[in-house]
């Protein structure tokens, strides 16, 4: 059957749960659960955005933060067994029960509120033409903490959207009726697997991608305990024993530079147009190293980098240079302090 991308709407509600937790109820080493989303896009091809894109999200979010996910898949089996409400994640007596089966902390859910894929094309027939590209995803998102559920304290943490888009600006010339290669991909997306190595190539596999590191980014800035989670420890210590989803394939690259100017409100990275960055990126600064240790031994376990700001980046100044923003840590980011990209395909 051929798959025509249109109008497929994605909106996404994220539900995050935190607050002082419970060490019998948090006790797992998983800090997040991907709930299936609530698919309102009447999207009618083989994949399921209900469950495949959830799935997307959170092996792209395991592969950038490198903590135990929980993927939407569990879930449903559990919310089947437990004959829950599969349209309606987030009351406190849905998050209560999932938090407690699963011994989570933050709860993720979503509705998906635009997933399309657009072609343009020009031309005589049985001559040539020209052809051209899009694609676009957004997502509207709701961050919540079970934690605070029975501390008389609002579960929502935060609201906002994040969304990915390309455009593919080279036109395709097309000569006495023969495809392109983007026509021939456009064609057959019907016989690719969702979140494989070929779906990630395809126009709207690079728009989820975008939309993927938007969200993330978000939900980073809301969780401060992505970060923290992210650090340097013993090998005796498991932080991640979660099963990948092999069906989804990403790969993980840290990007790691340097402040090297500070003036004012401003900071100078040697990280520039050949390292992946790009105008709009927010780096997390980190200025030093934090001892980890264990609450009942005092035993030092490991480090953790201590953040000591954000900068985001407004110009590309060079190959491996580029002009900041500070918009957070003004007075603390101070020159050879450290930034990172994670960059997940």
């Amino acid at each position: 059957m051929l798959v025509r991308f249109a109008g497929l709407y994605c909106l996404i509600s994220v539900h995050l749960l935190v607050a002082q937790p419970n060490p019998s109820l948090f006790s797992s080493d998983s800090l997040l659960i991907i709930v299936p989303f609530v698919d309102h896009s009447g999207f009618n091809g083989k994949w399921d955005p209900a469950i495949d894109i959830p799935r997307f999200v959170s092996a792209y979010t395991k592969e950038r933060f490198r903590v135990g996910i929980i993927s939407p898949v569990p879930v449903k089996q559990f919310a089947k067994g437990q004959k829950l409400d599969t349209l309606q994640y987030t009351t406190p007596a849905q998050i209560k029960t999932i938090a407690e089966h699963f011994h989570v902390r933050y709860i993720v859910s979503a509705e998906i509120i635009e997933f399309t894929i657009g072609r343009f094309m020009v031309s005589e027939v049985q001559l040539a033409g020209y052809e051209a590209f899009s694609a676009e995803v957004s997502l509207k998102f709701a961050l919540y903490d079970a934690a605070r559920l029975g501390s008389g304290g609002e579960a929502l943490l935060y609201e906002g959207e994040a969304a990915g888009s390309v455009k593919d600006r080279g036109l395709g010339i097309t000569l006495f009726g023969k495809q392109t290669d983007r026509t021939s991909q456009y064609f057959s997306l019907d016989d690719i697997a969702f979140g494989s190595e070929a779906f990630n190539k395809t126009i709207i596999g690079e728009a989820l991608l975008k939309c993927a590191d938007d969200l993330s980014t978000k939900i980073e800035r809301a969780i401060p305990a992505l970060i923290s989670k992210n650090v340097v420890l013993a090998s005796s210590v498991v932080i991640d024993s979660t099963s990948a989803d092999s069906a989804i394939t990403l790969k993980r690259q840290l990007i790691n530079g340097e402040i090297v100017i500070v003036d004012d409100d401003q900071a100078f990275i040697n990280l520039g147009s050949q390292d992946g960055i790009k105008i709009g990126d927010i780096l997390p600064v980190f200025g030093g190293e934090k001892n980890v240790t264990d609450p009942k031994t005092g035993e030092r376990l490991g480090s953790r980098e201590e953040k000591t700001g954000e900068v985001q980046v407004i110009e590309i100044r060079a190959e491996h240079l580029c002009l900041s923003a500070i918009i957070s840590g003004k007075g603390k980011i101070i020159p050879k302090q450290r930034v990172r990209k994670i960059i997940v395909r």
